[in-house]
């Protein structure tokens, strides 16, 4: 398709737009990570982004027009603000133009215009022109001498003059009224998609040991896919996602009370440096204290917390799960099943507060573990940790442990004759394969009926909620050890199981 006349008059049109020199802030949420990294560039992309851009434009005295077309695909049109510093200047319209999809809607838009179509036919190539009656499976020509020429195929076309209200890329357009004539400043706000990021921990563990000491640092995951290269900007990182209220049109979201642009205070160390946390509203912003290049198309890492050391922590080996809040409706009087081989699953605890040499908020992100070894660090697994305050207990669960084993059986259950009580002895069989003694956390539901009393146990127990037991077990390196306890349940007369 030739468009040499049609390419000069846009690049005319758009060059006093394109060469604006902007400032930009740029403060994206986290959320939908996964989402923009996957999803393909629309106006309807996932993840949220507001952007502020400021530069100055010369007005003249009375009616001035303003365009500004380096926008991104996913851009909230309703969110646009246009702020000025001069308060007497009024913005008498605003309009945001569509960018020209395609071929087929240029052609659309010269109906009526006179072209010149090329069609390749038997070596030789064939031109035909005339004014364009209708464009879809073909094109329609009125010739000169008031023929219709029909064709239901063309290699290429040229159009005499650009089709009106034609924009290569989408643009935002301003009318404005000075009441005189000199440079201002200005700038906009708006929010779109296309843009996420995500926190990515490492945690290093000083070794086996059940307990110990152990290193965290973070750093967070930035991805543009929002069309438009954002360079030299600077970028806050915002924890938290912010409820949204979505339009009907795709691509047309406002977001619903967002908090403000984080102010945060610039860090003092160097670009490498972690953030520091600044509350913004209900989350937390975290301002990277110098400009950074984000170009479309990107994901790039930036450091977010600097490294910690010396943390203490705990191994949590445990068995069963005792969380499920479950209440049985009526007494379960069917026999137990046969013997059950049950994992054991790892739990790293530990704390993030002063006293621990924490006491930050974390980001929800991805966590990866790993333990000191004399060959380099192992993998021991990766988790997910939510949005975290300073002064919460951190719990991640990093998979089940190969060395130890629990079988679980019942036996010498006894219904009474009246079948308004039962009772039954539970034992559950430990085993290790470390070469070090560990201590299990024996989590028991009991889910025979609401009613229920431990009658024997070999050992200690406590009360973990109104369903389930819990027991500490010592169990000794290359050993095991054993748990047995006795329950017994009771319901009233007018319950039957």
């Amino acid at each position: 398709m030739k468009l040499s006349t049609l390419a000069l008059a846009l690049s005319m049109t758009l060059a006093s737009t394109s060469s604006l020199a902007l400032d930009s802030r740029v403060v994206i949420y986290s959320g939908n990570f996964d989402a923009v990294s996957q999803s393909y560039p629309s106006a309807s992309m996932p993840g949220l982004a507001q952007i502020s851009q400021a530069w100055k434009h010369d007005f003249a005295a009375g009616a001035n027009s303003l365009a500004l077309d380096r926008l991104p695909i996913a851009i909230d049109v309703g969110s646009v603000q246009l702020t000025l510093a001069n308060p007497d200047i009024r913005i008498t319209s605003q309009r945001y133009d569509f960018a020209l999809p395609d071929q087929a809607q240029l052609l659309q838009q010269a109906i009526g215009q006179r072209v010149t179509v090329e069609q390749a036919s038997g070596g030789s190539l064939r031109r035909f022109n005339g004014v364009l009656l209708a464009a879809g499976d073909g094109l329609t020509l009125r010739q000169d001498d008031g023929r219709l020429q029909v064709l239901s195929r063309y290699d290429s076309f040229e159009l005499e003059r650009a089709p009106e209200n034609l924009n290569t890329r989408p643009t935002l357009r301003w009318s404005l009224e000075s009441p005189r004539a000199g440079a201002q400043n200005l700038h906009v706000d708006y929010a779109t998609g296309g843009m996420a990021w995500q926190a990515e921990y490492l945690i290093a563990l000083d070794g086996a040991a059940q307990r110990g000491h152990m290193s965290l640092s973070g750093a967070a995951q930035v991805i543009n896919r929002s069309g438009l290269d954002f360079l030299g900007s600077q970028l806050t990182l915002v924890a938290g996602s912010p409820a949204r209220a979505r339009a009907a049109a795709p691509g047309n979201v406002v977001m619903a009370a967002p908090p403000p642009m984080a102010k945060a205070r610039m860090a003092s160390a160097s670009y490498d440096a972690g953030m520091e946390a600044q509350d913004s509203g209900e989350y937390h912003a975290y301002a990277l204290p110098k400009p950074v290049d984000l170009p479309n198309g990107s994901m790039q890492r930036v450091s977010l917390l600097d490294a910690a050391h010396d943390l203490p922590f705990e191994r949590r080996y445990e068995v069963g799960n005792a969380d499920l809040g479950y209440r049985p409706s009526r007494p379960q009087v069917n026999a137990g099943n046969d013997e059950q081989v049950l994992p054991v699953g790892v739990t790293l605890v530990f704390h993030n507060d002063k006293a621990s040499g924490l006491g930050l908020p974390l980001p929800n992100g991805r966590v990866r573990v790993f333990q000191q070894a004399s060959q380099g660090n192992d993998l021991l697994g990766e988790a997910w940790l939510a949005h975290t305050a300073a002064g919460e207990k951190v719990e991640l669960a990093l998979g089940e442990a190969f060395d130890l084993k629990a079988r679980r059986s019942s036996s010498d259950m006894a219904l009474s004759d009246d079948r308004l009580s039962l009772s039954e002895t539970i034992e559950v069989s430990l085993s290790n394969a470390k070469s070090q003694a560990v201590t299990i956390n024996l989590r028991e539901t009991l889910p025979r009926w609401q009613d229920w009393e431990i009658t024997e146990a070999s050992q200690k127990w406590n009360k973990l909620n109104a369903q389930a037991i819990g027991f500490d077990v010592q169990v000794p390196a290359q050993g095991s050890a054993t748990v047995r306890y006795r329950v017994s349940y009771r319901w009233p007369m007018n319950v039957r199981p």
